[in-house]
């Protein structure tokens, strides 16, 4: 019995002309950041590999040309995370596509495409409010609205025409309605209400009035408490969901790859160790919020210098931010 030929191109035989033209963009890119004489600029390839969420090992492969099959979807990542981190200023974390950034993108995306809705919602802190706020930066024709307890219906009207037609607009709240759909009409706009866990069934009525008839996309977007206010069958809002197109279970917590491509995001210059992005994610919890704004600018903080390491992180956690120690 003779084996079985093995048909497999050789390593680094899977990748196009485009794919070969965009790794030397990228180990360019990683020769100038090396070079850089600040060491905050520096980015080396294993940190680039965690704010791109791909594998250490497997972006050396890809970046070396023995890669053994198509790299084109991992080298966009990479590319995508290039250029998040050259957007950004020297003091800002760059955007990081976390599960939550990616799932927004998408439920804005939907909405725009199709003009219907796109309910999204996560618990507290896990960077929904960031990533909205990133879209709508980024794509002309997109108002966000952050809703509140204290709106009532006439104050989300005055507030949607202020935003959409531009300046202060005057008048009854059916001429401020009226005013919202002939700017919207038929165009690709897309309208965001952020915290819309907090809208009453009058105010949600009337955010689906202005879609249906201006024709456009609407996200609405909050906590877990969203999903409760929307969801049951048969109940006052069956208008809004027979016109839902994206509604993803709701998100409880980042994941520990969205984790380590935020840790890597925030200390560029240090190839950082799995046991650090472990002890960071377990005190985070799961929450983007106490990651970032908690550990991580604590950490920074309080360095001095320090090697970067899991006693470093047990010292901030205990003595700046007061968390209980890891078992």
């Amino acid at each position: 019995m003779t084996d079985a030929k093995d048909y497999r191109k050789p390593a680094g035989e899977y990748y196009s002309e485009d794919d070969r033209k965009s790794v030397e963009r990228i180990n360019q890119w990683l020769d100038e950041r090396k070079l850089s004489k600040d060491g905050i600029e520096r980015v080396s390839q294993a940190a680039l590999a965690r704010m791109s969420r791909v594998g250490v090992s497997t972006l050396s492969q890809i970046l070396s040309n023995v890669y053994g099959a198509s790299p084109s979807k991992i080298i966009a990542q990479v590319e995508s995370a290039l250029l998040h981190i050259d957007q950004q200023g020297e003091d800002v974390l760059p955007p990081v596509e976390t599960t939550v950034f990616k799932l927004v993108q998408t439920a804005c995306t939907m909405a725009r495409r199709n003009r219907n809705f796109s309910v999204y919602s996560a618990y507290v802190g896990l960077g929904k409010t960031f990533a909205l706020k990133y879209y709508t930066k980024l794509n002309p024709n997109t108002f966000l609205l952050e809703a509140d307890p204290t709106m009532t219906p006439q104050t989300i009207v005055k507030e949607l025409a202020r935003l959409v037609v531009g300046h202060d607009v005057t008048g009854t709240n059916y001429v401020l309605f009226a005013a919202i759909v002939a700017a919207l009409n038929n165009t690709d706009s897309l309208i965001i209400i952020d915290e819309a866990e907090t809208l009453t069934p009058k105010q949600l009525h009337l955010i689906r009035r202005i879609r249906d008839k201006a024709n456009i996309g609407v996200v609405l977007s909050g906590t877990e408490y969203l999903n409760g206010l929307i969801k049951p069958e048969h109940g006052q809002f069956d208008q809004i969901r027979s016109r839902t197109g994206f509604w993803p279970e709701t998100i409880k917590r980042i994941t520990k790859e969205d984790a380590a491509a935020l840790v890597q995001a925030g200390f560029p210059a240090d190839d950082v160790s799995d046991d650090v992005i472990d002890r960071l994610y377990d005190y985070s919890r799961g929450s983007a919020r106490m990651l970032v704004e908690g550990l991580i600018a604590g950490v920074q903080q309080f360095r001095k210098g320090r090697d970067l390491d899991v006693s470093l992180i047990d010292a901030v956690a205990k003595q700046a931010l007061c968390l209980q120690a890891i078992k």
